[in-house]
């Protein structure tokens, strides 16, 4: 291993230091340093004159390197890399000596020169060296140079701090581009689709993205590889070879409500309401001298509201929805359990109907990976016809609205780990007081002229998601299929005839 020696020479007058080594009696051994230094200056050798720039660095191979030393330190720094070889980096502006021994003996000497690098050529070297990069622009301030703009792959912004790295006086302000990600699969899956790998799909999940779908042998399995290191960005490779997995996702929807509603006191019959008409009819003869005759008839109806009420009304409810979805890794899958809604649809010169779907709305997308693990897309639904907020069209004709509660998440569970989605509630209290005027204001007995009213209604709704990783011969698929085999029998015998019917 070769080393490396600094040394800091100074100027020395030869003559004085003869004259200094004689009176201390050292001549003797002057004189044998002096015939040392004459049988080895035959070896020496001069190695010619290194240019470089400040923060710029250059190699030059020399065989059998056994030592080195740099005369300024400050002016340039020297490392030995291996191989025969010296990194020599220039530190600042100036000139020194390198002298490199060799395991033969013999020394090379070299002038360093270190001069301030011409800013222009430091850009030139630069945008060499990021090569066709987009987004990124090399700019000058005085005599600084800066990188500023946007990295749209990872590979592009590690390849930027290298080339920085490479100059001290060069700072970067390169970011990486938000939608970053989001370009970079959007290439993949154009890239996919020409290459014909129709199945295979790259998303964005977070900061990962996702190769998610599957192939028809190891041959296309490899091109997708290929592509995704062609486009320099680290993905997370889902593909599976051959038939998709299937993934069972069994959900339970519970739906808690409860109401009440009291009433205390007394409603008094304040507020009537009702028809009244009246009906004159008067004749005359046709022959003067005779008074005419004529009749009046009015009738009335009116109606009005007389309660007592010391009651509380208690109400409880349960909605529960069991279904079971079978879908391939990647794959969608929707259950609806209600109906739909027309809902028409009116311009100017077009008449159309839409259906609003509503009751237990249910959208799944699993994608499991090769350690099972099951990525789920989730998004449900509980809804229900309101008519208290009901749009009138006119001619009796009215739009209802929903009431609607719906959560969607993305969550990653194991293979047979379920997902709680709770903390979905709602709760509604409303209060009216009917009274007396005047009477009703008078404290203790003005409690027997009013009434009052209170309605209040909670609804808590909660969805369990259980995936599993299944196929075909999996002991829940038996399980359900002869669970519904079971029931439909159980069914059929119901609907026919029997005896102790």
């Amino acid at each position: 291993m070769a080393g490396c020696l600094l040394m800091k020479w100074s100027n020395l007058n030869l003559s004085d230091f003869s004259e200094g080594m004689m009176r201390t009696g050292w001549t003797r051994t002057f004189t044998a340093l002096a015939v040392l230094t004459l049988s080895t200056s035959a070896l020496a050798q001069e190695g010619g004159n290194i240019s470089l720039g400040v923060g710029t660095q250059k190699v030059i191979t020399v065989p059998g390197i056994n030592r080195v030393a740099v005369g300024d330190a400050s002016v340039a720094d020297v490392k030995t890399i291996g191989n025969n070889q010296l990194l020599i980096i220039g530190s600042s502006e100036g000139k020194t000596t390198l002298l490199i021994w060799k395991s033969s003996g013999q020394r090379i000497s070299y002038l360093l020169s270190v001069r301030k690098q011409d800013p222009n050529e430091v850009i030139t070297e630069i945008k060499k060296l990021l090569g066709e990069i987009e987004g990124v622009n090399v700019r000058m301030v005085g005599d600084r140079i800066y990188l500023d703009g946007q990295a749209y792959t990872q590979a592009d912004a590690d390849r930027i701090d290298q080339v920085v790295g490479l100059y001290p006086n060069v700072k970067s302000f390169v970011k990486i581009a938000p939608n970053a990600k989001k370009l970079v699969a959007q290439n993949l899956n154009a890239a996919f689709q020409k290459a014909g790998l129709k199945n295979v799909q790259a998303n964005v999940v977070g900061s990962t993205i996702f190769l998610e779908g599957s192939v028809e042998s190891q041959q296309d399995l490899q091109k997708a590889e290929l592509i995704t290191k062609a486009i320099g960005e680290k993905v997370e490779n889902l593909l599976t070879v051959g038939i998709k997995r299937m993934i069972l996702s069994e959900v339970q929807f519970v739906e808690i409500r409860r109401e009440s509603k009291d009433r205390y006191g007394i409603r008094y019959p304040l507020d009537i309401s009702g028809t009244a008409n009246a009906t004159v009819s008067i004749t005359r003869d046709l022959f003067p001298g005779n008074f005419g005759e004529g009749f009046l008839r009015s009738f009335g109806l009116g109606q009005a509201q007389f309660n007592i009420g010391f009651q509380n009304n208690d109400g409880y409810g349960r909605l529960l929805a069991q279904p079971k979805l079978v879908c391939a890794s990647g794959e969608q899958a929707e259950f609806l359990a209600g109906g739909e809604v027309p809902i028409p649809l009116i311009t100017n010169n077009q008449f159309a109907v839409e259906f609003k779907p509503y009751g237990v709305i249910l959208r799944l997308k699993p994608t499991a990976d090769r350690t099972g693990n099951i990525q789920t897309n989730i998004e449900a639904e509980v809804s229900e016809v309101d008519q208290s907020v009901a749009v009138s069209l006119g001619g009796g004709a009215s739009i209802p609205g929903f009431r609607t509660r719906k959560v969607k998440t993305n969550v990653t569970v194991r293979h047979g780990e379920t997902i709680v989605l709770s903390g979905v509630f709602a709760h509604d209290e409303q209060k009216s007081v009917s009274k007396i005027p005047g009477l009703g204001h008078i404290p203790i007995i003005g409690e027997l002229f009013k009434n009052r009213a209170f309605d209040s209604n909670k609804r808590e709704l909660v969805i369990f998601v259980t995936p599993r990783i299944v196929n075909p011969d999996s002991e829940k698929i038996r399980t359900i299929i002869e669970d519904v085999k079971s029931r439909y029998k159980q069914a059929r015998g119901e609907v026919t005839f029997g005896i102790f019917d």
